[in-house]
């Protein structure tokens, strides 16, 4: 299945980089979540004793910065989803995440209407500068 938007009487039309750059990190949601969690668990090395180089290293302070940029895409992302009707959700998750095909419970283009809005959605909020 190829990534394209639709463009016939789409009001949610992304630029074609945002758009893309909107898909990978939507599919990046379980590396993130999984992250996230491993943050609170992981050590840094013992030192050695020898300096290196000249910056002040503040380990604790990047693992939170590195865990909470990782929530707040999954946050962003799982409150998207949300506002997606629990009928087209799985629908349009698995095609988003695992490119598989919309079920037949409905129409495609409802499918396709409301993908267009998640993913817009999602990259209104991660990428509002590029709009």
């Amino acid at each position: 299945m190829r990534d394209y938007q639709r463009h016939k009487n789409n009001k949610y039309i992304l630029p074609h980089a945002v758009y893309h750059k909107t898909l990978w990190q939507i599919r990046d949601y379980y590396r993130l979540k999984t992250e996230a969690d491993g943050i609170l668990v992981e050590s840094t090395p013992p030192s050695d004793g020898m300096p290196r180089g000249t910056a002040i290293s503040d380990p604790v302070h990047a693992k939170a910065v590195r865990r909470e940029t990782a929530l707040r895409i999954v946050s962003i992302i799982d409150r998207e989803l949300t506002l997606i009707p629990s009928e087209y959700r799985k629908g349009i998750w698995e095609s988003v995440q695992f490119r598989k095909r919309y079920p037949d419970d409905a129409d495609r283009h409802t499918y396709g209407r409301w993908r267009a809005r998640f993913i817009y959605g999602v990259a209104r909020q991660l990428f509002p500068d590029e709009f």
